[in-house]
């Protein structure tokens, strides 16, 4: 996503409700200019917030939350999924004007596809298979995330720039995919960064502990909430710091690296979701809280 792709959707969303059509009914919604995002990437929607009470946003089965960010905006996160399915998607949004009226309309999204790293390997049939006891687990394990996900507070609780959970290279990418015995698997929802055992890693932004626990795959996993569905994960921890519930900033230590779960090494797994969206974690990195990347205009 470039920076002019990123304004042009800030502008389409101002002119939308800045102009003639935030008029008209919710029932009557106006396409804008179809603006694009590649598979795992975000994208941070700006619109002006004066004489609204309140923005909400869907897209397809999803929520969309907006928050109040200052300057008199009103902002949502929108992210493609890795796997999410490439073409047109529909933002539709409505807003809440001071005499309680509500007001809506849509913006269109354009996902396109992104290359990823693939390997194939074969191994030997044993290590390729999960006993039906060990499934069990496996689907007991994915209840309790898909619980975790749907507990995100509807305000922002990050504030600025998303920090590195552990300064280190990356050892395996996003979206990396195996094909093992001619099989392919499911693709690297998060990052691998390089850590020794018992490297203190940190939480990359102000939130929520919602998860804590041992996984089959992920071993020792935290999960914080960062507001507004968005959420950031930290796998294979060696030690928590934290306990479940609690709230943590910016910066504090929430466990030790380590090589729990189903692993070969020593490593910390960074994922992101972003209202169920699996996506890259650095785009939090290197998007919200850049100035570069995130621009604020004027009605006209």
């Amino acid at each position: 996503m470039t920076i002019a792709r990123a304004i042009g959707i800030a502008l389409a969303l101002l002119l939308l409700f800045g102009g003639h059509s935030f008029g008209r009914p919710a029932a009557e919604v106006t396409a804008t200019k179809t603006t694009e995002i590649f598979q795992g990437d975000i994208v941070e929607l700006k619109i002006p917030g004066a004489g609204l009470t309140a923005v909400e946003g869907r897209m397809g089965k999803a929520t969309i939350p907006f928050f109040a960010s200052g300057s008199g905006y009103y902002t949502a996160l929108v992210g493609a999924d890795l796997e999410a399915k490439p073409g047109l998607i529909t933002v539709m949004v409505k807003g809440t004007t001071l005499t309680g009226a509500q007001r809506g309309s849509q913006i269109s999204l354009r996902i396109k596809p992104k290359s990823f790293k693939q390997e194939s390997f074969s191994v030997a049939a044993e290590f390729d298979q999960l006993s039906p006891e060990v499934l069990e687990r496996i689907r007991k394990d994915q209840e309790q995330f898909s619980r975790a996900f749907m507990t995100s507070a509807p305000e922002r609780l990050w504030e600025g720039r998303f920090l590195l959970p552990i300064a280190s290279e990356v050892s395996s990418p996003f979206g990396y995919r195996r094909v093992i015995n001619g099989t392919s698997r499911a693709p690297h929802t998060g990052v691998d960064l390089r850590a020794a055992l018992g490297s203190e890693v940190v939480a990359a932004n102000h939130g929520r502990v919602v998860l804590l626990g041992d996984f089959f795959f992920s071993g020792h996993s935290l999960v914080l909430d960062h507001g507004a569905g968005l959420y950031t994960m930290y796998f294979h921890l060696a030690e928590f710091k934290v306990e479940m519930g609690v709230a943590v900033r910016k910066g504090d230590v929430i466990g030790l690296s380590g090589m729990t779960g189903r692993v070969t090494g020593p490593h910390l797994h960074w994922g992101a979701r972003v209202n169920g969206a699996r996506v890259d974690p650095f785009e939090l990195v290197n998007k919200l809280g850049n100035s570069e990347t995130s621009s604020e205009f004027t009605p006209p």
